[in-house]
């Protein structure tokens, strides 16, 4: 059976068109455990054909054991393809593809879609194994310069305008219709959210979905412990128990107040209005002092300084 360091010099050598070679995934993360594949993504030059018989038979050295993952497309002419190596000690996962990705990937303007977020975190910080003309290098130089050094300017207001109208409906989902599922989902994307504002702050992009939530990545976070508290506070949350809904969102401020910092940017918490304000209304409006009871224990706005 073949090794990796054995694929990695065919890769280099004896494949045309390899422009360079990447490490992605857990391995460049520092998360890899004894599940992990190791992630290698092979840029080619964009004139070199890519296809699932090429990646086995002219990718590969003589005699790799691999598997093919079927992902639903066409195999004739593709960008990229996607084979698993079955190494001697480890899975390869072997992504080829081709440069022209990367570069139309650059030339997005920076957004809030989450699978952008993903690429661009991949895409920043990969560890570069091979790229002997500094392809990698030109294109992680312009997203540092052009996604990564501008972060406050577009993710955090963005971020943080997501946060507020997830929380508002959570809310009304939660204290006001008492919609149990709904809720949990909603309070669940809540603290995504506000843990992806803890790391934008901190001008660093958010980690992949799969880990956000993970105690030893939020650990380097300040409040990060408390992330990780909420979510146990939440699965023992009910809308059956209003108080117990309340409760959870006085814990999910004491984690704001610690974590989010920026009077200027987040204006005294202003998504709490929903208890001080709005649900006050609805209360003398629809006769229900039991409203005004939650909101009176509910987090109220802070003062911006």
């Amino acid at each position: 059976m073949t090794s990796t360091a054995h694929c990695m010099e065919h890769l280099t050598r004896h494949v045309p068109g390899v422009e360079a070679i990447t490490l992605c995934g857990s391995h460049r993360q520092g998360t890899a455990d004894g599940y992990s594949d190791r992630d290698i993504w092979v840029f080619l030059r964009d004139d070199q054909p890519i296809s699932e018989h090429l990646a086995t038979t002219v990718f590969l050295p003589a005699g790799a054991a691999c598997e093919v993952l079927f992902e639903g497309r066409d195999d004739t002419l593709t960008d990229h393809t996607v084979i698993n190596v079955l190494t001697a000690t480890e899975v390869l996962n072997l992504k080829i593809l081709h440069t022209r990705v990367l570069t139309a990937f650059s030339a997005q303007d920076p957004n809030l879609d989450v699978q952008y977020l993903e690429d661009l975190e991949n895409y920043t910080t990969m560890q570069v194994l091979h790229d002997p003309a500094g392809v990698i290098r030109t294109h992680q130089g312009w997203l540092d310069r052009h996604a990564l050094a501008t972060i406050s300017d577009w993710l955090l207001p963005a971020l943080a305008s997501r946060y507020a109208s997830t929380y508002w409906r959570s809310v009304y989902q939660g204290v006001l219709r008492t919609e149990e599922h709904a809720w949990r989902h909603l309070a669940t994307r809540l603290i995504e959210l506000l843990a992806q504002l803890g790391f934008a702050q901190a001008g660093a992009l958010p980690p992949p979905g799969k880990w956000l939530l993970s105690p030893r990545i939020l650990s380097c976070l300040p409040a990060g412990d408390g992330i990780t508290g909420l979510l146990d506070q939440l699965h023992c949350a009910s809308t059956r128990e209003p108080d117990s809904v309340v409760a959870f969102y006085r814990a999910l401020a004491a984690v704001e107040d610690g974590l989010l910092t920026n009077d200027e940017l987040f204006a005294g918490m202003w998504w709490r209005g929903v208890f001080s304000e709005r649900i006050v209304h609805l209360a003398h409006h629809n006769g229900r002092p039991d409203l005004l009871a939650l909101s009176q224990a509910a987090p109220r706005p802070r003062t911006v300084r």
